[in-house]
């Protein structure tokens, strides 16, 4: 016995309609996950020292880190990344008197860890956590040899 599937005017157009709302939702919604795609502008850097007692990693004083806050500013040290969606990403730096450098790598993303393909400090690898992302501000924990160096970045149009 073969079942015949009839479908009323009323049901057709019902079943369109839903289609197309649902279709229509779906090319308007807005994802709100974050990425690390687009231009960053380096912001600021928070440096951290080890703490012989406690054996941790504490911020510098607030006047050392004015110092080298002070420091990078009378450099005129400047940092842009751009992240681009095939996982690839140019780092632009450029400081009073040095020429600006430029440089193409690729990168990695699996979870919070990003992987620059950054070379060996003293035979160790430096890594890099995302601690924080949104829609305007990216915040890295950087580690190399050891020590924890916090940095900001701001997207940039």
């Amino acid at each position: 016995m073969e079942a015949k599937v009839r479908l009323t005017a009323f049901a057709l157009k019902a079943l369109l309609v839903t289609a197309f709302l649902a279709i229509g939702f779906t090319g308007s919604s807005k994802c709100d996950a974050q990425s690390i795609v687009g231009k960053w502008q380096r912001g600021g850097t928070r440096i951290f020292v080890l703490d012989k007692a406690t054996g941790t990693q504490k911020p510098l004083s607030a006047q050392q880190q004015q110092q080298f806050d002070d420091m990078a500013l009378a450099n005129g040290y400047s940092e842009t990344l751009e992240f681009k969606a095939n996982n690839t990403y140019v780092s632009k730096v450029s400081a009073k008197g040095m020429a600006p450098q430029e440089k193409t790598n690729k990168y990695t993303l699996s979870g919070k860890t990003l992987d620059m393909s950054l070379p060996l400090v003293q035979g160790e690898k430096p890594t890099i956590t995302i601690r924080s992302l949104d829609a305007t501000t990216m915040i890295w924990d950087l580690v190399v040899r050891g020590k924890l160096t916090e940095i900001v970045y701001t997207r940039r149009p």
